[in-house]
Parts: C-alpha cells; sequence; structure tokens
C-alpha cells in the first residue's frame, strides 16, 4: 500500500474510531455510580438516540462526520440542533492518528503512539467537560504502558516504574504544597494517577518536559482566558488536558530523536 493510501485509511480509522469516542465520553461520567458489569451494558447497549425527541438514530445516519455535514446539524425528526463536539472529536481523532503516522512512519511505535493519543483524547473531554479523570482510563493506561515498556519499547522496564511512581508523587507534593500555602485545592487526585500513567509510559526522564509543557500551555490558555473576560482568575480549569498535551508531545518528540 502506498504511503498516501496509507494516510487516507488510518485518517478514516480515526474518524470512526472519533465517532466511539464521542460516544464514550458522553455517557461513561454518567453511568459511575453503576457497577462494572452495569456500565458494559450502558455502554455497549442501545443505540444514539436524539437528546431532544429520543428518537433512535439509525446506522446510516451515524457514518463520523459525513453525516453530520449531510443533515446539516440537525435531528432528521425533530430538526433540533446536534452538538458539534460530535464532529469535533471525530475530525480531532483523525487527525490525531494521521499526524502519528505521518511522523513515525508505517512502525509498530506509530501505532502504539495513535493508541495513547485516542485514549489522551478521551480522558482530555471528560476531563473539560466534567473536571473529572476517571480511574477507569487513567489506571488501565498506566498499567498499559507499563506492559509495553517490559520490552523496551519507549523506555526501560526501571524507568518506566519510577516514571509511574515519581510521576503521581511530584504532582501529589506539589498539591499539598499548593493546599499548604493558599488553602485552596490546585489540582485533584485524577492528574497524579494521569501523571503516574504518562510516566508509566515515557519513563521518569521524561516527566520534568511533559510537566513543564503542561504548566506553560495551561498558564497560556489560562491568561488568553482572562484577558478576554471568559474566566477569571479564581475559576478551576482542567489540567488533564494539558497534562495530555505535554505526554503526547514528548512521546513523539522522543521518537524524532528531538
Amino acid at each position: 500500500m502506498s504511503n498516501s493510501l496509507f494516510l487516507i485509511s488510518v485518517t478514516l480509522f480515526g474518524l470512526v474510531i472519533g465517532s466511539f469516542i464521542s460516544m464514550l465520553s458522553w455517557r461513561l461520567p454518567r453511568i459511575m455510580e453503576l457497577d462494572g458489569r452495569e456500565q458494559l451494558k450502558a455502554i455497549s447497549l442501545g443505540g444514539s438516540k436524539c437528546p431532544q425527541c429520543k428518537t433512535e438514530i439509525p446506522w446510516t445516519r451515524l457514518i463520523p462526520l459525513l453525516s453530520w455535514l449531510l443533515s446539516k446539524g440537525r435531528c432528521h425528526i425533530c430538526q433540533t440542533p446536534i452538538s458539534k463536539r460530535y464532529p469535533l472529536i471525530e475530525i480531532s481523532s483523525g487527525l490525531l492518528v494521521l499526524s502519528c503516522f505521518a511522523l513515525l512512519g508505517q512502525t509498530l511505535e506509530a501505532w502504539l503512539t495513535a493508541l495513547l493519543a485516542l485514549w489522551l483524547l478521551t480522558i482530555s473531554i471528560i476531563d473539560f467537560e466534567h473536571k473529572l479523570i476517571l480511574d477507569n482510563l487513567s489506571l488501565p493506561l498506566m498499567w498499559l504502558g507499563l506492559l509495553i515498556n517490559s520490552t523496551g519499547t519507549f523506555a526501560s522496564p526501571q524507568d518506566a516504574i519510577l516514571g509511574a511512581a515519581i510521576g503521581y508523587m511530584s504532582l501529589w507534593t506539589l498539591y499539598q504544597i499548593h493546599h499548604l500555602l493558599t488553602g485552596r485545592h490546585g489540582m485533584g487526585f485524577g492528574d497524579f494517577k494521569l501523571a503516574a500513567a504518562l510516566g508509566a509510559w515515557l519513563g521518569v526522564m521524561a516527566l520534568p518536559q511533559v510537566i513543564v509543557i503542561a504548566a506553560v500551555s495551561s498558564l497560556a490558555v489560562s491568561l488568553g482566558l482572562m484577558l478576554m473576560k471568559k474566566q477569571t482568575w479564581q475559576q478551576e480549569m482542567a489540567f488533564g488536558p494539558f497534562l495530555a498535551l505535554g505526554g503526547l508531545v514528548s512521546l513523539v518528540l522522543v521518537q524524532l530523536g528531538a
């Protein structure tokens, strides 16, 4: 398969996965009070429905991005506008997968990086919308990172284990210092677990870069929102998406030799 055709194929694959991510990120935070078996049923059973008229959407109208464009962003029954979150998530997923393979080639590492990117996208969406990083996403990601690095794929097994431990403890320590000085909660415990997962994937030596990218990008966005008067300094902002950005950028840079 030619490189161009391969990139088109994986981009389409990314769009399809993005459709699943949009569904998962919508349902998962809303079913956390259920036990594990009931959660699986709630996710896997029942098709997508219009939130207004409750009409089940046929599979012919669930083609990623194309269906939303053809329906002009409205329900085919009641004409209620469909949130732009769905096409935006699908586009983001497709672009992430495309970028991984365009930069890293047709390699196992590219597939694993794309997997990490899509997983982090799911975590970031939920954190952005609910200020919540779910254990049943961050903890499996950590164990998967340790498993992948058991053969030294991105880091040595020792560096991966240290990365998981120090990733958690570093943000936990910053949290405790911030809380001691200000009396406020600067971040959530989900951020600690996400940092541990990124440490397991990238190894301990990459953690400073991950945290610096996350801190600088979050500060830049916060200042931008405050200048536009869309946020005050007292308002909380999800830190998970910025940790995800730092982790993904760092992993790609390591593979590119930067």
